[in-house]
């Protein structure tokens, strides 16, 4: 509040939201709350932060208030799957902000001030948010417009003083995480070791060559592995082998997806209900009681109103007249022109080349206008086509060649002045006017309308019928019956003429999943208690589909069992043997070689060159991603051979025959100012993973949004 008083002090007004897209930045507590619910700390949890469980109460009231917000700023909008999982992540954000990044500023003095504040919205640095909801089409920020949107466009309403309070909110929110970020980033640094370890890692390189054998050339059967070499190669590489919690999942989907029937009983239901709705003396009523899905909207609409397919249609039709049945976007639908008027102003479409004013010199005006009159010129004489001309448009508009789009009294993309203009002119008419963004040449682009409609629209979405439901419900029915009784799920799925589908590694924080339409039934479900492995589902039910799975493989977070992953445990144990095999082997070949042709004879294997080697490059040619094998050639000494190296996939030995050393700067300023500024670019995400892992997040919304 301390941002409204301080502008209630300069302009005398209360406040509106300045755009609803600003609210997208509102990550901050909402609501703040200690009650307890009816839910409490013993009740439903959504998640878990530092230890401090998360109430479904707390996070649902943050998650509906949000969704609201964005509802009362978009009217009209679809709320969807996707739209509420992404405000689901935006309250969850906001809890994050709360227990973990709100306490860090706390620790390091990070605050924003209420002066700051007014600085950022009425000051003299203005935040960029805020610039951008009051920049003109010239490109230029009118603070003039901020002062008037602020002293006489605002009502005193306490919904959209609490949408100010919120973008306020998010505004400092945002503040708080770059002053937080930029002290993370000043307390950076390279020291002049570091730097110049960077400068040799990156420049000295050297060549030589290495002789290996893969692990591959000794069969496996050859080696024996008990289950305890298993156990303890687990046990010994435990931080190698940790998993998290997944789930594997076999499935069969029936459809219930609406049938060319389904379209067909709709289309018969809408032709049914043309000539009733057309002799029905009182529209209003009809396309209630017929349950449209377009309800009855009793308001005079321009042009521009309705879809653009049918537009030109209804408009030219009298009040009685009628178009139908149409189908778009699924659904059949049939119009009906409920009554007409004439309306006080016209509404067209317009375009518009602009030239802005390089400055305020006469000068500048006569060179704008120099080129207003070549362009004119370029017009009249086709030389240029009037799209061609409007490209370079300051205002956006040149990707639409110009295109304004619908003006009317009341736009206020254009200037009054431009619409007064282009009033008065003919369609297709060029002429000039001049405002404050440029000059303008314009050109009306359709015949000007001041008809108003009023629409009865009865519609009715093209969805599964009865039989198309009843037939799969029975199908998945059956199924089921079938696959809770058979050893193998998907053998059970060939018998009914059906196509197994599978999913792994699903994690209790997935959006999604191949093949699953709504994912967090299937995600609650795999990762009830309840479920074990093996088991069966009940016919789950979606909006596309019915689903029965199976849960085939169930890892719990941590160390995983010997089954879970005894193949990688025995591939590793093997190798470790044929190992220590290929080692002895090389240990016996070096106490008689000379030379790396010698070695390569003697292991009977071949030397492979290394023409240029940079240790900033971890790949080894002929080698591959194998660390060990980088680490110990630029440990070896030239002209000697290194110590047996046991690789990733085999045993290698290297030979060092000449390291190039670029000559050095006199100091190592320059890269390491270049190190520091690498390390602050990717300091920002390991900061924030840092605290995330240090607060032992558990994220549980899965079984609830």
């Amino acid at each position: 509040m301390a941002i409204i008083q301080q502008i209630q002090r300069k302009t005398g007004c209360l406040f509106l939201v300045i755009l609803g897209s600003l609210l997208l930045f509102v990550i901050s507590d909402l609501l703040k709350s200690d009650r307890g619910g009816i839910f409490g700390s013993e009740g439903l949890n959504v998640g878990e932060i530092k230890g401090e469980k998360i109430a479904y109460e707390d996070f649902n009231t943050r998650f509906t208030t949000m969704l609201a917000q964005m509802e009362q700023n978009n009217p009209g909008v679809k709320v969807d799957e996707t739209i509420k999982s992404q405000y689901s992540e935006q309250t969850w954000n906001s809890f994050l902000q709360d227990k973990i990044f709100a306490v860090e500023y706390e620790k390091m003095g990070v605050a924003v001030s209420g002066e700051e504040l007014a600085d950022m919205t009425i000051g003299d640095h203005p935040d960029e948010q805020v610039v951008k909801a009051f920049t003109a089409q010239g490109g230029q920020f009118d603070k003039n417009r901020l002062i008037k949107f602020l002293q006489e466009d605002i009502e005193a309403d306490e919904t959209k003083k609490a949408s100010w309070i919120q973008f306020e909110e998010g505004l400092v929110q945002n503040t708080l995480g770059k002053k937080y970020a930029a002290v993370i980033k000043g307390a950076c640094y390279t020291t002049k070791l570091e730097a110049k370890a960077q400068f040799k890692d990156s420049r000295y390189s050297l060549t030589g060559s290495f002789v290996g054998v893969q692990y591959a050339t000794i069969p496996d059967a050859s080696i024996k592995v008990n289950d305890a070499e298993l156990t303890k190669e687990l046990n010994s590489v435990k931080d190698k082998y940790k998993q998290e919690a997944s789930r594997d999942i076999e499935f069969v989907s029936f459809s219930i997806e609406p049938t060319s029937e389904d379209s067909a009983a709709t289309k018969t239901w809408a032709y049914e209900n043309y000539d009733k709705l057309k002799t029905s003396k009182y529209d209003s009523v009809f396309v209630n009681i017929m349950n449209s899905e377009n309800p009855w909207d009793g308001s005079f609409k321009p042009i521009g109103s309705f879809d653009q397919s049918i537009e030109t249609q209804l408009f030219a039709l009298d009040s009685g007249g009628m178009i139908g049945p149409v189908y778009t976007n699924g659904k059949y639908s049939i119009y009906k022109i409920s009554g007409t008027k004439a309306d006080s102003q016209y509404i067209f479409k317009a375009s518009h080349i602009l030239i802005t004013l390089g400055g305020n010199t006469p000068a500048d005006s006569m060179a704008s206008q120099q080129r207003v009159n070549t362009i004119m010129s370029d017009l009249i004489s086709k030389k240029v086509t009037f799209e061609n001309a409007a490209v370079t448009n300051a205002d956006g508009s040149g990707q639409a060649g110009g295109d304004l789009g619908l003006l009317s009294k009341s736009s206020t993309h254009v200037s009054k002045q431009f619409y007064q203009r282009a009033a008065m002119a003919a369609e297709g008419q060029l002429f000039v006017v001049t405002d404050e963004t440029g000059i303008h040449i314009g050109k009306v682009t359709s015949a000007k309308s001041n008809k108003l409609i009023k629409v009865a629209v009865l519609s009715q979405s093209v969805t599964a019928g009865r039989n198309t439901v009843r037939n799969a419900s029975q199908k998945a029915n059956t199924f089921l019956s079938l696959a809770r009784n058979a050893k193998d799920f998907g053998k059970a799925a060939e018998s009914q003429g059906l196509s197994k589908r599978v999913a792994y590694g699903i994690k209790e924080t997935d959006i999604s999943i191949a093949g699953i339409s709504e994912p967090k039934q299937m995600i609650r479900w795999v990762y009830d208690d309840k479920t074990a492995e093996g088991a069966v589902s009940d016919m789950m039910s979606f909006n596309t589909n019915y689903v029965i799975a199976k849960c085939v493989k169930l890892k719990k977070e941590g160390l995983p069992t010997i089954e879970e992953i005894r193949s990688i445990l025995e591939l590793a144990v093997r190798n470790t043997k044929k190992a220590s095999q290929l080692e002895t082997k090389f240990n016996s070949a070096l106490a008689k070689s000379k030379n790396m042709d010698q070695l390569a004879t003697n292991v009977k294997s071949i030397a492979m060159l290394i023409p240029e080697q940079l240790f900033i490059n971890d790949n080894v040619p002929g080698v591959g991603y194998d660390l060990k094998v980088l680490g110990t050639l630029f440990g070896t000494k030239t002209g000697a051979f290194s110590k047996v190296i046991k690789g990733d996939n085999g045993v290698y030995v290297v030979w060092v025959n000449n390291v190039n050393k670029p000559q050095e700067p006199a100091n190592f300023d320059e890269q390491q100012k270049m190190n520091t500024d690498q390390l602050k670019t990717s300091v920002d995400g390991g900061v924030m993973d840092a605290l995330r892992k240090k607060a032992a997040i558990k994220d549980l919304r899965y079984k609830y949004f």
